[in-house]
């Protein structure tokens, strides 16, 4: 759960899965906040309230959506449902969303309370509306002059409370399919606030304020809506990517909806330094966004990541990832945007008795072995072995419903990872 959290944001897999790890979530994020931030005893009782209103709302959310799914798929498995405009209906009436290209979402109903959060970083007004208005600037919204927060990430709701602390309405408004299992969207609306921008005034202010050296609207802002490439950031390229539909009023224009606000490390070390307490709830929620940053800023943390997660092989940084295809696999992949240099890798791997193949991926050029050159270099080399052998633990331990299901099936099957 917490690797999701940490590498994603979203939560994702088997309903039976989902809500659990949301609730478990929750606890585990509401038990680090009292232990790290002085908190009065009212504001305990405050905070115990809202993780006790969340575990209820995702409760009473999971039999809904188990029920609803359940109509849903026996209507599609047996040819029962009908398709009206947008919607898809079961016999019995129980509907989803079907939009063009958006995932299939089933809307939850009635499942809604209010709550309250304490005032956690007791920060001064005006240090305080810089983080509100980063998080307008991206995925804030308003209604009825009062600022809202829709999201999937478990942590966000944590994060954006925080910075709009007071009575809040809660509810949870969907599940989503993915195909990856469902993820949950849950709103909250904060109502002991007024929202005082637009969204172009509050990105125009966000860019005045970067113009100006202000770095705190930039941090929430990316949060929110900014890109975390992994393999750029572990290869050493520092680009702060933020999406946004008029990319020129941030940066350099990057794609059609995304600005290329600041390169280099001295950006992220800047937001890194800006966050101060905010930055203390980040790094205890686990907020991936945030790990991203420390990945950027801390020389000794991305080299402990990569060597957590990746092997050298006849000189080539090769990173391990799952694949589900053919009942799962595991695969060493090597990244980089120049031709010559991707097949000058994979003449190396050849030389080295392995059968490497390459594909495009995007701009990138990937070259990757499969598992059964894994296990070749395992038996000759140990310490590829022990990081083979910690990963899959890793990844039977903490990863995704179906990461967990691979990881244990190729340590049943090649038990020469069993033992790191």
């Amino acid at each position: 759960m917490l690797e999701q959290v940490s590498t994603r944001g979203v939560l994702r897999g088997p309903v039976d899965w989902v809500f659990p790890a949301w609730m478990l979530y929750v606890e585990y994020a509401t038990q680090k906040i009292a232990e790290t931030f002085p908190l009065s005893e009212e504001e305990k009782r405050q905070l115990l309230h809202f993780r006790g209103t969340l575990t209820q709302l995702l409760l009473e959310a999971q039999k809904q959506a188990k029920a609803k799914l359940a109509a849903l798929y026996e209507a599609v498995a047996e040819g029962t449902y009908r398709v009206e405009g947008n919607k898809l209906y079961a016999p019995d009436g129980t509907w989803m969303y079907v939009i063009g290209d958006s995932a299939p979402h089933i809307p939850i109903r009635g499942v809604t309370a209010k709550t309250c959060l304490p005032d956690l970083l007791k920060l001064p007004l005006e240090r305080l509306e810089l983080l509100q208005l980063g998080w307008r600037a991206s995925d804030e919204g308003r209604h009825k002059r009062q600022p809202y927060m829709g999201t999937t990430q478990p942590w966000q709701v944590f994060t954006w409370a925080a910075a709009r602390y007071g009575e809040l309405y809660a509810c949870v408004l969907s599940t989503n399919l993915t195909h990856e299992g469902i993820s949950i969207e849950v709103y909250i609306k904060a109502k002991s606030w007024r929202q005082r921008w637009s969204k172009d005034e509050a990105i125009s202010l966000v860019a005045e304020y970067l113009r100006r050296g202000e770095w705190t609207p930039m941090l929430t802002m990316w949060l929110g809506d900014g890109k975390a490439k992994w393999r750029n950031i572990l290869q050493s390229k520092y680009e702060l990517l933020v999406a946004t539909k008029e990319p020129w009023r941030l940066g350099i224009r990057k794609g059609a909806y995304e600005a290329l606000v600041a390169t280099g490390k001295e950006a992220f070390v800047k937001l890194r330094e800006t966050a101060g307490a905010y930055g203390e709830l980040l790094d205890l929620l686990k907020t991936h966004k945030w790990i991203y940053i420390k990945l950027a800023t801390d020389d000794g943390f991305r080299a402990a990541l990569k060597q957590k997660n990746s092997i050298t092989v006849e000189g080539i940084v090769m990173f391990l990832r799952l694949v589900s295809g053919g009942g799962g696999s595991l695969l060493a992949e090597h990244y980089t945007r120049d031709p010559g240099k991707a097949h000058a890798a994979v003449d190396k791997l050849k030389a080295a008795g392995l059968r490497p193949n390459i594909v495009r991926s995007g701009p990138n050029y990937v070259v990757y072995i499969a598992t059964t050159d894994l296990l070749k270099l395992a038996e000759e080399d140990d310490a590829v072995r022990r990081t083979v052998a910690q990963y899959l633990a890793e990844k039977a331990e903490n990863g995704t419903p179906r990461q967990r299901e691979i990881a244990r099936k190729l340590l049943q099957r090649h038990p020469l990872f069993l033992s790191s």
